[in-house]
């Protein structure tokens, strides 16, 4: 059975390892004749006084509040940035919640052939602390991931 994407999903943490998984993804969106949708997830900050959730005024948001307005602010320079390199983007949503298991649920949710992203490519400590949010995709996920690693740089 021959595979076929036409709806790919490009989660982005708007690092330049996401910006390469972008590019690849368009690359192969093209070729294919496929939409390219971004998601952003944002995780609330783990431990929030009710006091700043809630803000004390219209002109002091709530901490769940900032970081949702930085991750919208974030994702429509992204945005801007890809479309003005000539990438096609059909949709970009911005959602909290647990990176790894959302992406999932979204690909399920819409249906997607494909998910794209970008791994940072952490080895040793910082794998073991910060965990790797496109390995989870990959070992839950029951579509097809393509991962893209930044190249390292080597020394002259």
């Amino acid at each position: 059975m021959e595979q076929t994407f036409k709806r790919i999903l490009v989660p982005v943490d708007f690092s330049p390892c996401s910006r390469l998984a972008l590019e690849r993804a368009a690359d192969l969106a093209k070729s294919l004749d496929a939409t390219i949708d971004l998601l952003h997830v944002w995780q609330p900050p783990p431990v929030v006084a009710p006091e700043a959730m809630i803000g004390t005024g219209t002109d002091n948001p709530g901490l769940v509040q900032l970081a949702k307005q930085q991750a919208e602010a974030g994702m429509e320079q992204f945005v801007k940035n890809a479309r003005d390199s000539g990438t096609k983007i059909e949709a970009a949503r911005v959602e909290p919640g647990d990176p790894a298991r959302t992406i999932v649920d979204e690909a399920d949710r819409g249906n997607y052939d494909l998910i794209a992203m970008g791994t940072h490519g952490r080895t040793g400590l910082a794998h073991l602390l910060l965990g790797s949010v496109a390995e989870k995709v990959v070992r839950r996920s029951s579509r097809p991931v393509m991962t893209v690693r930044e190249p390292k740089s080597h020394p002259a």
